[in-house]
């Protein structure tokens, strides 16, 4: 009897150490200079802001908008609305750290407060004024917090199924707490599990094409942003807009997918609620929507915008 489970015990070791094997070798990391072949010369840029290379785009002329990407994504996110808006302004967009091409920080902080530091220190370098930001998920973090610290600088905020609150039924677990072997679970996971995820965050699944997929999985692939991932995890902390929110003089266009499986559509009442001194606040809502908007209702979403933005002061 202990013989059979000997061997047992043995394939199963062996079967196990032949699938890892094979994820590692399948899914290996991807050099940056392999994603960067696969654009055209001169469309991504890179830039030191503060002693860290981020890569961007940067199309089209007059107003500048600042497209902040989700957390998970990359600038490419923003694909469906960049080249129709730069038609009638400047669009500036780049990969947040541990993200797309910009990859693992070097300073191996990812802190909110070091993303808003890194926005400023990009919109310094390129000598922008009066920007309008445009925020997606943790991009609705990050520019709710630099419209907070740098009030002259921001002319008007779009929030996109934007972080910023805890939602009511969230159980409080901490990414400090995650142990150390799981900076390492994102290697073993197949291509497979990140298209699964990729399916929860979008109600569409329609919208949810084979080069999306790619992308998608690229994006965590690039050299060093597997590991990084999980550090942003650790030093994520959910909620505290508020106290931000509720500084804000300017004009503000809240866009929300109706079936977000992460932020539930109720949340655009807290923004709304705490935001007594904008402007303006508008409220838009999309039926069969989840969390990218970009994505999944990219005429509607950036139609809605450009209304926005047009009748701005």
């Amino acid at each position: 009897m202990w013989r059979w489970l000997l061997r047992l015990l043995l394939l199963v070791c062996l079967l196990l150490a032949g699938y890892v094997s094979y994820v590692l070798l399948r899914y290996a990391d991807i050099p940056v200079q392999h994603l960067l072949s696969q654009h055209p010369d001169g469309q991504i840029q890179q830039l030191i802001v503060k002693g860290q290379p981020l890569f961007y785009q940067d199309q089209g002329q007059g107003q500048p908008i600042i497209l902040l990407h989700s957390h998970f994504f990359s600038m490419q996110m923003w694909q469906p609305w960049a080249e129709p808006l730069a038609e009638h302004y400047r669009v500036l967009r780049f990969d947040l750290t541990s993200h797309g091409l910009t990859g693992p920080a070097l300073d191996n902080d990812y802190s909110l407060a070091r993303d808003i530091e890194l926005l400023h220190g990009f919109i310094e370098q390129l000598q922008l004024e009066d920007v309008v930001l445009v925020g997606s998920s943790l991009g609705g973090n990050i520019a709710i917090g630099y419209s907070a610290r740098y009030p002259e600088q921001v002319r008007a905020l779009l929030l996109q199924n934007s972080g910023g609150f805890r939602k009511a039924d969230s159980r409080g677990g901490r990414g400090e707490d995650l142990p150390r072997f799981a900076d390492y679970l994102l290697y073993f996971l197949p291509r497979a599990g990140y298209n699964r995820f990729l399916q929860w965050m979008m109600a569409d699944e329609a919208t949810i094409s084979p080069q999306l997929q790619r992308q998608f999985h690229d994006g965590f692939r690039r050299a060093g942003n597997r590991k990084a991932e999980m550090q942003r995890i650790r030093q994520f902390q959910e909620g505290g807009a508020a106290a931000q929110l509720q500084q804000l003089t300017l004009p503000v266009l809240i866009q929300w997918g109706e079936a977000n499986p992460q932020l539930p559509v109720a949340m655009t009442q807290l923004f709304v609620d705490n935001l007594p001194k904008a402007s303006t606040v508008q409220v838009i809502t999309y039926p069969d929507t989840g969390h990218v908007l970009a994505l999944e209702r990219p005429q509607q979403s950036l139609a809605d915008a450009l209304q926005f933005l047009q009748e701005l002061p």
